[in-house]
């Protein structure tokens, strides 16, 4: 009996947990109204949409490839891994094809960095607009 016990609680100490991940969301400035889609907003991290409706330049931000923020936008909004989304980009700007290629920041600056521009986006863990007013949140990303 011991051992069956003891063979059942080594099976639950190695099996691997599910970490539910932190939400993500989309952020713009509070003085941007837009509105945006999913699919609006992979065109924009797709290089399709380059330009709000005002015809100012979307100043996008990126995640490094490693965040997770990163990994669940570029699963869930872009419907590929981050390295890959990372990979078509790299490319575009090797083969000067890029048109408005987003600007990699870690998730504080990215959020700064809306907070201070009018035409910026970008996509930050969810707890990191908790109680903010200098950023609005377009979208939650699951």
């Amino acid at each position: 009996m011991k051992i069956i016990r003891n063979i059942l609680l080594l099976s639950v100490l190695c099996t691997p947990v599910m970490v539910l991940a932190e939400s993500v969301v989309v952020i713009v400035n509070p003085a941007n109204k837009v509105t945006l889609s999913q699919k609006d907003v992979k065109a924009i991290y797709s290089d399709n949409i380059i330009t709000w409706k005002n015809g100012k330049r979307i100043k996008a931000y990126d995640l490094p490839v490693r965040s997770k923020a990163r990994k669940t936008f570029s699963k869930k909004v872009m419907g590929k891994p981050a390295r890959s989304v990372a990979r078509d980009w790299a490319n575009r700007k090797i083969t000067n094809t890029a048109k408005n290629p987003p600007r990699t920041k870690k998730e504080r600056l990215a959020l700064l960095s809306v907070a201070k521009n009018r035409n910026a986006i970008a996509y930050v863990p969810a707890s990191m607009v908790k109680g903010r007013r200098d950023v609005r949140v377009l979208m939650k990303v699951n």
